[in-house]
């Protein structure tokens, strides 16, 4: 399956890792390695995640961290729309 990331995905993926680098290089690494295999693994059983908006968008939780990617199934493609801290709204719900 191919992967697709936003243009959002991925601004929040490195302000994520951007973030994190202040205080710790190695736990930026971390973060960013478990995000690339979790989406490996969404990639190759895409299905498995639940829906969690829309009829269409499914959550799967990064390994052991706080984040969470938000992504869509389109024919063969995966596109993934959000990755986000747990403790952060959902994409959909208002923030503010």
């Amino acid at each position: 399956m191919r992967v697709h990331y936003t243009e959002t995905a991925l601004a929040e993926i490195d302000e994520i890792c951007s973030y994190i680098e202040k205080d710790n290089s190695v736990a930026a690494a971390s973060v960013a390695a478990a995000i690339e295999r979790t989406i490996a693994g969404i990639a190759k059983r895409p299905k498995l995640a639940p829906i969690v908006h829309d009829g269409k968008v499914h959550a799967k939780l990064v390994e052991r961290f706080q984040y969470r990617v938000f992504y869509e199934i389109v024919g063969q493609e995966l596109i993934i729309r959000n990755v986000r801290s747990t403790k952060r709204l959902r994409p959909w719900e208002r923030e503010g």
